[in-house]
């Protein structure tokens, strides 16, 4: 360190990957950049010195957010461990894929790729809506039945998903199935930054 300079002992201190960032960034197809981006918010979670973050801690990233719990069970992890490597890789083949390709992966995650039930979308409206009450809830679910009934099914399958979903608001529908693990305070100062 340079004359003056002092290190405030409340600030987390940096680490680097174990592997370098450019070999991150070309095995997983993420910028330079955006490793190091991902690498910041890896860090402030708690990973360790080998990049390893646990699956819990990644998921109190999103309080009662049952698709991204989903989603989130989908990246490759090791004993309840999710390597930052790995990470990159999974956030790079999300951030790439059509709206429709991540539509039919939400469709194979939500219920491991089998048609999705009554009771399947009556849970996955609870963890959608926390803050309605059962009765709300059960009102909801019970419109499915009968929606479903004109079609000449009791289920909902990936391309029924996939039409249903499309006519969902755009933002809405892109602000949902976007992955994002850089804290959004962050995201707002660094596009000021480049604004600037």
């Amino acid at each position: 360190m340079g004359a003056g300079a002092s290190v405030k002992q409340d600030q987390p201190v940096v680490h680097y990957p174990k592997r370098s960032v450019a070999d991150i960034s070309q095995d997983s197809k993420l910028s330079f950049v955006a490793v190091l981006r991902e690498w910041q918010r890896w860090v402030e979670l708690g990973c360790d010195e080998e990049g390893l973050l646990s699956v819990e801690t990644l998921k109190e990233e999103y309080p009662n957010d049952m698709l991204m719990y989903k989603v989130i069970d989908n990246i490759p992890s090791n004993d309840g461990q999710i390597v930052f490597t790995d990470f990159c890789r999974f956030l790079y083949v999300w951030q790439t894929m059509t709206m429709e390709e991540r539509l039919q992966s939400l469709f194979q995650i939500l219920n491991s790729g089998d048609p999705l039930t009554t009771d399947v979308v009556t849970e996955i409206i609870k963890f959608q809506r926390p803050n309605d009450d059962v009765d709300q809830i059960k009102q909801i679910s019970a419109q499915m039945p009968a929606s479903l009934a004109c079609l000449g099914t009791t289920v909902i399958d990936e391309e029924d998903f996939v039409a249903w979903a499309k006519n969902l608001p755009e933002l809405e529908l892109d602000k949902r199935l976007t992955f994002v693990i850089v804290d959004q305070n962050i995201m707002a100062q660094l596009e000021a930054q480049d604004a600037a």
